[in-house]
């Protein structure tokens, strides 16, 4: 395990609709996010909001993406400390239905996982329930 620095990134927002969110969410995963969080909160004078948080090595770009898509005035930054295993990604095949496909999977010295976008192509294709092929994915691993 190694220790690395990042950055978390939050603001709270009252009148984002879930479809503004969502596609947030899928912005700032493009952009190269490490992550995102999008917390359902109770905010000051009884309205319902959001916690969105992003962790990310460009604070300054993220910060900037959270305003325009948003329309925050503000986001909240703490420079924090991630511990992450020791991985890899290997390219293997797999057999479903009888044809083989190639999927990325992350190796490390706590288990093996396949990268979700690959389940989902190959899930969409076969037209399997993603938790079917899930299984018979990691049979083959």
């Amino acid at each position: 395990m190694k220790s690395k620095k990042i950055y978390l990134l939050e603001t709270n927002v009252d009148d984002c609709s879930p479809e503004v969110l969502s596609y947030l969410m899928e912005h700032v995963m493009d952009e190269g996010a490490l992550d995102i969080h999008v917390l359902q909160v109770l905010m000051k004078k009884g309205r319902l909001g959001y916690l969105i948080r992003v962790l990310t090595n460009e604070p300054e770009k993220f910060s900037r993406i959270l305003m325009e898509e948003t329309g925050t005035l503000g986001v909240r930054f703490l420079e924090v400390e991630r511990f992450e295993a020791d991985r890899k990604t290997e390219e293997v095949e797999v057999e479903i239905q009888g044809r083989k496909e190639k999927i990325h999977v992350k190796k490390s010295e706590f288990g093996s996982k396949a990268e979700y976008s690959d389940l989902q192509r190959i899930a969409k294709k076969y037209r399997i329930p993603l938790r079917d092929l899930l299984r018979m994915v990691e049979e083959q691993l």
